[in-house]
C-alpha cells in the first residue's frame, strides 16, 4: 500500500540534493586544485651578459595564487651543476583547508651572487644559471607548482684589456680632447673617466668595434689635479683602468655682478618672470617675482642641466659633423663659465654660472645650425625659453637658447649653417641675443676650441688618420 506524499518528504529531497550538490562542487574544486598547473613567474632584474670573479642577480620570483615555498639558484657547466643556493619560505599566508579560495599574492626579490667568488669551481668558458621557482599548490599531484628558467653565459675573470694609440692629450680646462684606444675582445663599455664624469667611447669604423676614440672634457668646476683614467667593463663586469699621457691646462673665469633692479631699464624680472612660470606650470608660485626668479635661476637651471644630459643619451654613435663649427655672427656679450653673482634689495641673493656664449647682433637674427646634425629637442627650454639642441654625434651637440622663433622639429636633419629659427629675449634673457653652448655628453664645454680650424685638426681629425 503506497503511503501518502507529504511536505516533509519534499524538504529531504531538497536537502540531500543539496548536500550531493555541494559535495560535487567540493570534490571538483579538489580535483581542479590536484590537477593545477598554475606556476610562478620568474624575472632577472639585471640579468648580467655575462659571469665573472663577482656577478650578480636579482631575481624576483611571483605568485598570484599561492604561497611561494622555495626558489633556487644553480650554475652549471659542463652538465654539472657546481653551485646551488636556496631560499626556503615557511611562513604562510593561506591556510590549506580553504581550498576553495586562491591565496593571497606571495613574492620574493633576491640579490644573489653568482660569481667565482662564491663558485670557485667556475671555469672560463660558458656556464648556465638555472633559476627554479615552486609554490606550494595541489598541482602535480601535491609537488607544488613549478617554474624554471635557464640563462646561458659567457664567462670571463681577466679583465679587459687597453692599449692606448694616441700619444699626448693636452686639455684646457672648460675644454675638450680625444682619446684613441683599443679594448679587447668581450668589452661592452668603455671610456674616460675624469672625477664624476664618464665620458663614453664609440668605434672609429664599424669594421674594427674594437678601435674606440674617446671625446673627453675637463669641466669647468673640475679640478685641473683631477688624474683622468681610461676605464674598460666586460660582460661579465670585470673593469680595467688604463693611464695615459695628458696635461691640463688651467683656466680662471670671467666674474660679473647683475644688480636685477637695474636690468633692462629696472624691468628685468617684470619681464622674464611671469612669461617662464606661465610655461612651467610645475614651479609653484612663491608669491613674489624674486622668489620666483631665484626658483627659475636655480632649481629649475638644474633641471635643465638634468634634461641636457638626458639629450646626450640619444647621440648617433659616429661624427654627424664635418669642418669647423660655426661662430654665428653678432657681439659677445657673455663668455664661456662666467661667475655671476645677482644682486637685489642691495644684497647678493644667488650665483650662477653663465655656461655658453651671449650674441647680439639685430633684432631677430637669423640663427644657423653650427654644424651638420639631427636635433634632438626644439621648443620650450626653462631658463633657455625657445631653444633648439642639434646632435652632431659621439656626444657632440650644441643648443641654441632665447629664439623668438623655431623653423625646424624635433628628428629633422640639419646642414651647417641651415637656418633654424630667429633669436630672441624668451626665457631668462634681458634683451634679443642668442645664447650659444657646445655639450660633450651633457656637459658644457668652451665653444671656442670647436670654432678653431687648428683646434680641431690637431685635437681631433690628426688622431683620426
Amino acid at each position: 500500500m503506497l503511503k501518502p506524499f507529504k511536505e516533509s518528504d519534499r524538504g529531504v529531497g531538497m536537502v540531500v540534493v543539496f548536500l550531493l550538490v555541494v559535495l560535487a562542487a567540493i570534490l571538483l574544486a579538489f580535483i581542479l586544485k590536484l590537477s593545477s598547473r598554475q606556476a610562478p613567474t620568474i624575472t632577472v632584474e639585471n640579468q648580467p651578459k655575462g659571469l665573472g670573479q663577482r656577478s650578480e642577480l636579482l631575481v624576483t620570483a611571483r605568485d598570484a595564487s599561492h604561497d611561494l615555498k622555495s626558489v633556487s639558484v644553480e650554475v652549471v657547466q659542463n652538465g654539472q651543476v657546481i653551485h646551488q643556493t636556496q631560499q626556503l619560505l615557511s611562513a604562510r599566508t593561506h591556510h590549506w583547508w580553504k581550498f576553495w579560495s586562491a591565496a593571497p599574492a606571495s613574492a620574493l626579490t633576491w640579490n644573489v651572487a653568482v660569481g667565482r667568488e662564491v663558485t670557485p669551481e667556475l671555469k672560463e668558458g660558458r656556464a648556465t644559471v638555472r633559476i627554479t621557482a615552486l609554490n606550494d599548490s595541489w598541482g602535480r599531484f601535491f609537488r607544488g607548482g613549478k617554474s624554471e628558467t635557464e640563462i646561458d653565459l659567457p664567462v670571463r675573470f681577466a679583465p679587459p684589456q687597453v692599449e692606448v694609440m694616441t700619444t699626448q692629450h693636452y686639455i684646457n680646462q672648460g675644454g675638450c680632447d680625444m682619446a684613441v684606444f683599443k679594448v679587447s675582445p668581450g668589452t661592452t663599455e668603455s671610456g674616460v673617466q675624469v672625477g664624476e664624469n664618464f665620458f663614453p667611447s664609440f668605434p672609429m669604423k664599424e669594421s674594427q668595434p674594437e678601435v674606440r676614440l674617446c671625446l673627453f672634457a675637463y669641466a669647468y668646476n673640475v679640478d685641473p689635479s683631477t688624474v683622468p683614467h681610461i676605464v674598460a667593463r666586460d660582460d661579465a663586469g670585470n673593469e680595467s683602468q688604463a693611464s695615459f699621457n695628458y696635461k691640463v691646462f688651467p683656466k680662471k673665469f670671467h666674474s660679473d655682478t647683475f644688480d636685477l633692479e637695474k636690468l633692462s631699464g629696472g624691468h628685468f624680472l617684470e619681464n622674464v618672470v611671469p612669461p617662464i612660470m606661465s610655461q612651467t606650470p610645475e614651479l609653484r608660485d612663491q608669491g613674489s617675482l624674486i622668489k620666483n626668479f631665484l626658483l627659475i635661476n636655480g632649481p629649475l637651471r638644474q633641471e635643465d642641466a638634468q634634461k641636457l644630459v638626458a639629450f646626450s643619451q640619444r647621440t648617433a654613435p659616429r661624427f654627424l659633423w664635418k669642418g669647423t663649427f660655426l661662430r654665428l655672427p653678432g657681439k659677445t656679450e657673455a663668455s664661456f663659465a662666467d661667475y655671476r653673482t645677482y644682486m637685489y634689495g642691495g644684497q647678493a641673493v644667488d650665483h650662477q654660472t653663465h655656461l655658453g656664449f651671449d650674441l647680439a647682433g639685430s633684432e631677430h637674427m637669423p640663427v644657423r645650425a653650427a654644424n651638420d646634425g639631427v636635433v634632438v629637442f626644439a621648443g620650450f627650454f626653462g631658463i633657455y625659453g625657445n631653444a633648439v639642441v642639434i646632435d652632431h654625434g659621439c656626444g657632440i651637440q650644441t643648443l641654441y637658447g632665447h629664439l623668438s622663433s623655431i623653423e625646424i622639429k624635433e628628428g629633422d636633419a640639419v646642414k651647417n649653417e641651415q637656418e633654424i629659427g630667429r633669436s630672441g629675449q624668451t626665457g631668462l634673457a634681458g634683451g634679443d641675443h642668442l645664447h650659444f653652448t657646445i655639450l660633450l655628453d651633457g656637459i658644457p664645454v668652451n665653444p671656442v676650441e670647436w670654432w678653431d680650424p687648428h683646434w680641431i685638426h690637431d685635437r681631433i681629425m690628426a688622431k683620426l688618420q
